[in-house]
This record gives C-alpha cells, sequence and structure tokens, in this order.
C-alpha cells in the first residue's frame, strides 16, 4: 500500500487526511527501526524577541504530558529500550527514537502524548532555562563555535537566517510557559509535519497505526513569513585577545535542490574536504599557515552557500586569508584536474555509503530529501549522481557563482579589519 507510484524499491508513501505525510524505507536486514516526526517549526518561526524559543521548546516537550511527568516519560522510554531525543535547525525541528522493532506501538503511543498533549510544567521550566544558558555559556567561551555563527548572522544579515540558534541570554531569559504554549499551538499541526522510518516494519501496520493515534490531530499551521537572503560582500570581526585568529568565509553557492548540487560537493571536496585537498596542502603543508582548515557545503532551502573555516595565528592572519581567496580564484578560473575529480567523487561515495548504512541515517536521509524536494534517493542513485559530475560541471559552478563576489567573511580575534584584510577585499 503507497499512494505515490514509481518510488524506488523498498520505499513507501502514505498522506493521511489530516496531512500528515509518512514515509518509509523498509531494510529487511535490520531487527530495529529508527522514526521521526519533522515539523516546520524552528528558529525562523520565533518571535524576533523570543530568540532561542525553538531550542528551549525541544527540551520542555520531554517534560511533561497530561498522563505523565518527565520521570515517568523517560521511565517509560527506558522500559522499552528506546533511544529518544529531538533537535532544531533553522528549519525544521524533529523528535525521534531508535528502538527494536518489536517496540514500534508502544513508542509510538508515547510520541502520540509528547506531541499532542504536552503540558510544559511550570517546575521543569527554569532547569530547562539554565541547560539551554550554559549551552549558551559554553558557545560563547568557545570561538569555534561562535565563528561559524557569526559569519551565518552576516551571511543572512536581515532575515532570520541569520539568528543564533541557542538564543541569547536576555532572549531566554525572558521566555514563559505562555510562550511555550502559543508556539506550540502556532506551529505544532499535521498539515506540515513528516513522518519518516526506517528499519524491519510491517508497512500496512505503521500507516494503520499512524492513522489511528494522529487522526483526531487537527489544525494549520501558520506560515513563516518569505524569507530573501541577499548576500553582500561584508567583514564581520569580533575581538577577542589571545593566540589565535579564526577565519570563516561564506559564498552563495548550490543548495541542495540545485541540479549542480553534486558538482558543487566535487568542487568544496576539492577544494578543503580532507587531506589532499587544495586548501590543506596550499595553506597548511606547504606554508604550514594553520592548524586546521576545511571546505564544506551550508545552506538551506532559500540559498546555498560554500564555507570555509580557517584556525591560524594574529601573524599569519592576513596571509591565510590571502592564499585561501587565491586558491579559490584559481579553482574559478580553471577547474579542476581528472585526477582530483576522481579523488573527490571516490571520497564523497565512501562517505555516502558510510552515512546511509544505519537506520537513523537513513531517516535523516529521507527527511532531507522530502522536505527540500518531495523526491526519495537511494544510495545507489546518489553515486550515480556524483559518479556523472564532470570537470566541466565544476568548472561552470565556480563561473556561475564566483564565491569571491559577493563574499561574506568573519573573524575572532585581535586583528583588525585592516590587519587582516588589507587591500584583499573591496
Amino acid at each position: 500500500m503507497s499512494d505515490l507510484q514509481g518510488l524506488p524499491p523498498n520505499y513507501f508513501y502514505h498522506k493521511l487526511p489530516n496531512g500528515i505525510e509518512i514515509i518509509g524505507q523498509y531494510m529487511p536486514s535490520l531487527s530495529s527501526i529508527s522514526f521521526g516526526f519533522q515539523l516546520d517549526a524552528a528558529v525562523v518561526n520565533e518571535p524576533e524577541e523570543k530568540q532561542g524559543l525553538s531550542h528551549l521548546f525541544e527540551y520542555m516537550l520531554f517534560q511533561g504530558t497530561k498522563k505523565k511527568d518527565a520521570r515517568a516519560l523517560n521511565e517509560a522510554f527506558e522500559s522499552l529500550g528506546a533511544r529518544k531525543g529531538a533537535s532544531t535547525s533553522l528549519e525544521t525541528a524533529m523528535t525521534w527514537a531508535q528502538i527494536v522493532n518489536t517496540k514500534f506501538d508502544a513508542t509510538l503511543d508515547l510520541f502520540h502524548e509528547i506531541l499532542l498533549q504536552p503540558t510544559f510544567p511550570k517546575d521543569e521550566l527554569e532547569p530547562m532555562r539554565n541547560l539551554v544558558l550554559q549551552e549558551i555559556r559554553r558557545r560563547d567561551d568557545e570561538p569555534m563555535s561562535r565563528i561559524f555563527e557569526l559569519v551565518r548572522g552576516e551571511f543572512y544579515k536581515g532575515t532570520p537566517l541569520s539568528r543564533p540558534v541557542l538564543g541569547t541570554n536576555e532572549s531566554v531569559q525572558s521566555i514563559q510557559r505562555a510562550d511555550l504554549q502559543n508556539f506550540w499551538q502556532q506551529y505544532y499541526h499535521p498539515n506540515d509535519t513528516i513522518f519518516a522510518l526506517a528499519g524491519k516494519f510491517d508497512w500496512e501496520h505503521v500507516v494503520e497505526r499512524l492513522d489511528s493515534l494522529f487522526s483526531d490531530w487537527k489544525g494549520q499551521s501558520e506560515k513563516a513569513s518569505d524569507i530573501n537572503p541577499e548576500p553582500a560582500n561584508r567583514v564581520a570581526l569580533e575581538y577577542s585577545e589571545g593566540k589565535q585568529e579564526h577565519l570563516c568565509l561564506m559564498a552563495p553557492f548550490p543548495n541542495y535542490t540545485d541540479p549542480d548540487y553534486y558538482a558543487a560537493m566535487v568542487a568544496a571536496e576539492v577544494l578543503g574536504g580532507n587531506m589532499a585537498s587544495r586548501l590543506f596542502v596550499e595553506v597548511r603543508e606547504k606554508r604550514g599557515l594553520v592548524y586546521g582548515i576545511q571546505a564544506g557545503l551550508a545552506g538551506n532551502k532559500h540559498i546555498g552557500s560554500l564555507r570555509i573555516y580557517a584556525g591560524t595565528t594574529p601573524e599569519q592572519g592576513h596571509e591565510c586569508l590571502e592564499v585561501t581567496l587565491n586558491e579559490l580564484r584559481k579553482l574559478e578560473h580553471e577547474g579542476i584536474t581528472s585526477d582530483e575529480l576522481e579523488r573527490a567523487k571516490l571520497q564523497l561515495k565512501s562517505e555516502n555509503v558510510m552515512r546511509s548504512e544505519g537506520s537513523g541515517a537513513r531517516m535523516n536521509s529521507i527527511l532531507r530529501s522530502w522536505w527540500y524536494e518531495r523526491k526519495l534517493h537511494t544510495v545507489q542513485e546518489t553515486k550515480e549522481a556524483i559518479d556523472a559530475v564532470t570537470q566541466e560541471q565544476v568548472l561552470n559552478v565556480m563561473q556561475r557563482y564566483s564565491p569571491l563576489n559577493p563574499l561574506t567573511v568573519a573573524a575572532i580575534g585581535p586583528l583588525s579589519r585592516e590587519e587582516l584584510v588589507g587591500d584583499l577585499l573591496p
């Protein structure tokens, strides 16, 4: 039983009358199941003055329902041998579980309580708030964590995508129980809920069980306003005393739905994805300018990005930035060699296989591809897409996006803009 034709073997789809989309990948060799509920209830949906609300919300969901307090919930999950959790990104929130497949029904019952009957108990709010405040202090004490938020905030400046996922001390302190209740009432509805599972299951039973439990879940979620990021040439500096200079660069690049996404993956891999990459060889091995450097893809539904991180010293910060920019220019003007292409493909295909062997990885892959594209990609399809990338496609991507313009540069350390950037950027 599947509502969609043409799905890959062992993939299933069904949409309940109230809007919940159910997607499964049957993995007969397993004895476990991973499942997750994903909703559009994340950072971009928060009120501006309540930043961090969606992250605190994920903690509070598990602190009590109309039937069970936090301790009873934890004991119920433990009695089933279930692993459970929640996560919040810029655009989506997810609650998930990993279980032995014979415990599916009982575990799903608990998620029905958590999602439809949360109480957000007053006596649990302060302990959970303190946990988030500790996370914020840890983030603020670690420049390598802050640098990624700094560059993202500048890259997405003027949009909700620039907000810190954890929020700030002030915004998290201001969140009250009523804010959590309002957020739940506004955004926890079936019309934008995706339920994905991977493992060994009876598909017809899964659909019937979900329909039985969640058929009374009604309502329509409020949609986030349109987000139109406009990246520009920007430099963001945060002064910090010490002997380290943390650099991060972001530039527009193909996102997950772009036909050139796999060519972009290859470009990023050649540039800074491994110890044979151009940045690692040129910046670290040949010149000894950094203790760490890497490049990879980031982004969201609205825009993709190429992101580069380098950890260096104040004395070598300017040269590190200069060599990094030169490598970007060379990649844009000259493309990659046939040897680089084959090495990058092999690395990406190996990572694809290793990331996809567990039920949890497959569940996450289903959620991502369906939310972005409303498509399902098998491991084999991804392998074929990587194999199909050519040198010409990589060069076209680099020239189409020209990552030096616009380019966002962020740094945490003692250097001024003049000392770090000089005349390297407009």
